[in-house]
């Protein structure tokens, strides 16, 4: 909880990682109290330590010296806090709800304040563009975006599981405020990964009513879509195009072809592609990074890795742990999709897209109350 609501709250990574690394190492005496007892998905959980290890592995066919036990590091960091989310919810019945609670209103108090000196100081805006220079790690619009994107679902989740009419109400003022902050940042492709998850969240949340699935999801992509064309206008919405995947995609995929297509060039081996445009630091898309890293074999440890998650929630009786994963799962791997770097790293954006979700895929066992 403390991870994920300091994100939108700390300027710098620093002040993050560092009581993370904390509460990891604490998380891992209690995981080896109860590995007996504990009820997980551990073929997932056997997946995920297959593939960071393997990852973190590939560091030594990396063309930077990098020391591997850094990255070992991070890679363990990322693996307590997978194991840490279902051990939450299996101890504490409040958990869930809370996390999610504590997320949406740190991210209310990031958007909310960025949104205000976006307007209020001109020159507090450092970007070439005028687009929104959020607060702390979520300054690049893009990471600000999904960030931002990452909050709006978990308020969808929380508005189609509540019954108070007050609550609603702020749930969707919530979503409101992140949806401008959104516009603001001038961000595309998060619209994508919205739209993905709350069509997910509308099929899983009325099971079998055939006429409010269709009803919701078309109304989801009719809103969504009016919202990217009204507000970014047709000229900021077409035309940065495909703003250059095509050539950035062909470009990581040929380099890995010609290092090594089985095993890739390794982590941390250098990402930077210039086009005539523009200087590219890394390959924009989570699954092409993977693939020139780790090659077939990374690559395919990941698709493993991400079915069997899917697999894990969809056969999952926890109805709200299965709504709130699924929909972030299907935000995370579209939004990854089209942007994205390495997945082993300290704590970022990355985490909340992928990892958390996988996270909530491994949870087995009912609440206890």
């Amino acid at each position: 909880m403390l991870t994920c609501a300091t994100y939108f709250l700390l300027e710098n990574g620093s002040g993050n990682s560092f009581p993370t690394y904390l509460l990891g190492l604490g998380t891992i005496p209690l995981i080896a109290l109860q590995f007996r007892t504990l009820q997980i998905d551990w073929t997932l959980a056997g997946l995920i330590a297959l593939f960071l290890g393997y990852m973190t592995l590939s560091v030594l066919w990396s063309s930077n010296n990098e020391p591997v036990v850094k990255r070992f590091s991070e890679a363990l960091l990322v693996l307590t806090f997978c194991l840490a989310v279902p051990v939450s919810i299996e101890r504490f019945h409040w958990f869930l709800n809370a996390l999610v609670v504590l997320v949406i209103l740190s991210a209310v108090v990031n958007s909310g304040y960025s949104i205000y000196l976006h307007y209020a100081l001109p020159d507090y805006q450092p970007l070439p563009e005028p687009r929104l220079y959020a607060l702390g790690r979520l300054s690049n619009p893009v990471i600000g975006a999904l960030s931002y994107g990452f909050a709006t679902v978990l308020a969808a989740y929380m508005f189609l599981n509540e019954t108070r009419r007050l609550a609603s109400a702020g749930y969707l003022a919530a979503i409101v405020l992140f949806i401008v902050a959104i516009v603001l940042t001038g961000s595309r492709g998060v619209y994508l990964a919205m739209a993905a998850a709350m069509s997910i969240g509308m099929l899983l949340h009325y099971p079998g009513n055939r006429k409010l699935q269709v009803t919701g999801v078309a109304g989801t992509l009719l809103a969504l879509s009016a919202a990217a064309y009204f507000f970014l206008g047709p000229e900021a919405l077409f035309s940065r195009a495909l703003s250059f995947r095509p050539e950035i995609w062909s470009e990581f995929i040929s380099r890995t072809i010609t290092s090594n297509v089985w095993i890739g060039t390794g982590m941390t081996t250098d990402s930077e592609f210039q086009l005539p445009e523009l200087l590219i630091q890394h390959p924009h898309s989570v699954f092409i990074a993977t693939f020139y890293y780790g090659g077939l074999i990374g690559l395919a440890l990941y698709l493993g890795l991400v079915l069997r998650a899917i697999s894990s929630l969809g056969a999952m009786r926890q109805h709200n742990v299965r709504l709130l994963g699924s929909m972030l799962l299907a935000f995370g791997l579209t939004g990854t999709l089209l942007d994205g770097n390495e997945l082993i790293e300290k704590v970022n954006y990355l985490w909340f897209l992928v990892w958390l979700p996988v996270g909530l895929a491994l949870a087995r066992k009912p609440f206890s109350h």
